[in-house]
C-alpha cells in the first residue's frame, strides 16, 4: 500500500467526537495517563469512569515546559500524588484544572475527545463502531493469541510488540485488536503475513532515518502503531 505524502499530519475526519462530559467534580482525580504514539498527546482517565484524549501541543511554548518537546521526557510522564497534578522528571507539571480546560486555567491544554474509559487509548474505535455499530464490541479482556492470529503475528513478534510499548497490556491489545480487525476487513488474510513484512511507504516517508519503522510490523515492535493506523483511516475516509 502506497500513501501519498500529502496525507502526512493529516486529520482523520473519523477521529472520536468530544461528547458531553459528566460533571468533573464527581468523576475524581486522574488514575491513569497513557502516552499517544508519534505526538505531544495523552489519554487521561479520571476516577477509572471518564478518559480525556488532550493534545499538549500549544503547552511546548511555555518557557518553563519546553523540555517536554523531548519525546522521550514528554513518554515518562506519572500521575502525581492525589491525582491532581501529572508530572514529569525535572519538576515539570501540569495542574487537572488546566488539563480540563476550566476557567481560570493557568496552562494551555485542548482537549480533542472525551470517552468512556474503557473506550480509551482506541483511536480507530470510532470508524469500527461506525461500519458495525451492532456487532463490533466484543467482551474484554482481549486475549493475546487473539491479536497474534489477526495480525499474523508470531509468539516471539506479539511479546516485542507488547514490549515497545510503555502502556499495560489492557488498552494496547484492545488496540490492537481493532487494528487487527481494521486490516482483515481491507486486506485478505493470506496477503496480510506479507503486508505486514514488506516495505511500508507511509513509514518511509514519515521516518526516513529510522529504517526500523520501515515495515508496518517494525512500527508496532517499536511502539508506533500509529504510522499504520493513520494511513489505513485516510484510505478508509477517502482522503
Amino acid at each position: 500500500m502506497d500513501v501519498d505524502a500529502r496525507s502526512r499530519g493529516a486529520k482523520v475526519r473519523c477521529s472520536i467526537p468530544v461528547e458531553a462530559a459528566t460533571q468533573t467534580s464527581a468523576l475524581g482525580g486522574i488514575t491513569e495517563v497513557l502516552v499517544e504514539p508519534g505526538v505531544h498527546q495523552l489519554w487521561v482517565t479520571l476516577g477509572h469512569e471518564q478518559t480525556y484524549r488532550l493534545d499538549l501541543q500549544p503547552l511546548l511554548d511555555i518557557e518553563t515546559h519546553r523540555t517536554l518537546r523531548l519525546t522521550t521526557l514528554f513518554a515518562r510522564v506519572q500521575v502525581g500524588p492525589g491525582g491532581q497534578h501529572l508530572i514529569w522528571p525535572g519538576g515539570v507539571q501540569l495542574d487537572l484544572p488546566s488539563l480540563l480546560e476550566k476557567p481560570g486555567a493557568q496552562l494551555p491544554a485542548r482537549t480533542l475527545a472525551v470517552v468512556p474509559a474503557r473506550h480509551r487509548y482506541r483511536p480507530l474505535l470510532p470508524y469500527l463502531l461506525h461500519q458495525q455499530p451492532a456487532t463490533y464490541l466484543r467482551p474484554t479482556p482481549i486475549e493475546p493469541v487473539t491479536v497474534q492470529r489477526l495480525l499474523r503475528l508470531r509468539t516471539s513478534e506479539l511479546d516485542q510488540v507488547l514490549r515497545g510499548v510503555p502502556v499495560p497490556a489492557e488498552p494496547l491489545l484492545n488496540r490492537l485488536y481493532d487494528l487487527g480487525v481494521f486490516l482483515t476487513s481491507h486486506f485478505a488474510e493470506d496477503h496480510l503475513y506479507a503486508l505486514m513484512r514488506r516495505p511500508w511507504r507511509y513509514g518511509e516517508q514519515q521516518c526516513p532515518r529510522q529504517p526500523l519503522l520501515h515495515t508496518m510490523l517494525g512500527c508496532l515492535q517499536n511502539g508506533r502503531p500509529d504510522l499504520i493506523e493513520r494511513p489505513c483511516m485516510l484510505i478508509a475516509t477517502g482522503e
